[in-house]
């Protein structure tokens, strides 16, 4: 999964974001990336299939409140407790266990072992996590050093036991990042966090990639119409990276936003879906 572009592919969208609206020339970019516009095309198709001119069409406002006129109706989502099945992310299974309450009878991640490791992605260095009920957390390094990462998990989970691990392939990431059509495995998460919030996700995880949705139909499928910010707050503390995609929820008038990882990896991640919409 290893792909040394994604550092130039971030200058480039920070420098076409900045100039969406003068749309800038393949030899302004080359320029500014100091390299050739024929380089700059051959990166931009190499890595999501997508010309630097057509990626320009997928970040603009205009283009936003398009897709989000022509939504789908967001489905309507109740509470479970347990397993959770029934859900996908790029056409793969996926099951997600929360937590109970007798989880924190004898403190947070009391008795569990939490492994984590980091891996490569399309979109930098992603640090992941997980228990013997499946993944936990998926999260962009975005320069920060592991031990920040380390360190937050173990503040969320202080009575867990952390160990780190040599990075094995995970079957489900590499089908999706290799574009294949997806694998007959179920992507196992385990999330802590109170039901409300795994609502939102799960409501997330019913968008199709290379579409937008937006908070107020996210409140509104959970049944929350009158919770935007609790809705916005869920979406923004979203602990799996990318796979539940929180990248596709973006304001109301067709900006991006905010999010979690960077507004940079998210025009990134929406234009690489864009260029792989057949999954």
């Amino acid at each position: 999964m290893t792909n040394p572009d994604y550092q130039y592919i971030a200058e480039a969208i920070k420098f076409i974001a900045s100039r969406a609206n003068h749309q800038p020339t393949l030899d302004e970019i080359g320029e500014h990336l100091d390299t050739s516009a024929f380089e700059i095309k051959r990166l931009f198709t190499r890595w999501s299939g997508l010309t630097p001119k057509a990626y320009l069409q997928t970040i603009t406002p205009q283009r936003g409140a398009k897709l989000l006129a022509t939504a789908k109706p967001l489905p309507e989502v109740k509470s479970q407790s347990g397993l959770i099945g029934g859900l996908s992310t790029f056409g793969h299974k996926v099951q997600i266990e929360g937590w109970l309450p007798s989880f924190y009878k004898s403190g947070p991640g009391y008795d569990l072992t939490i492994e984590y490791s980091v891996h490569d992605s399309p979109f930098g260095e992603m640090f992941v996590a997980r228990t013997p009920r499946g993944i936990c957390k998926v999260s962009f390094s975005s320069g920060l050093p592991l031990i920040s990462f380390v360190s937050k998990l173990q503040r969320l989970l202080p009575e867990a036991k952390l160990v780190r691990i040599e990075p094995e392939p995970i079957a489900v990431f590499e089908s999706i990042f290799s574009r294949n059509k997806p694998i007959d495995k179920t992507l196992n998460l385990h999330l802590f966090a109170l039901p409300t919030h795994i609502n939102v996700w799960r409501t997330l995880l019913a968008t199709d990639p290379g579409t937008l949705t937006h908070h107020k139909a996210i409140a509104e499928a959970v049944g929350r119409r009158k919770s935007t910010l609790a809705t916005s707050n869920a979406i923004s503390s979203n602990p799996i990276a990318f796979f539940i995609p929180s990248h596709r929820a973006i304001d109301p008038d067709g900006q991006a936003g905010d999010y979690r990882w960077g507004l940079t990896r998210k025009h990134a991640m929406h234009a690489w879906e864009c260029a792989n919409i057949k999954v």
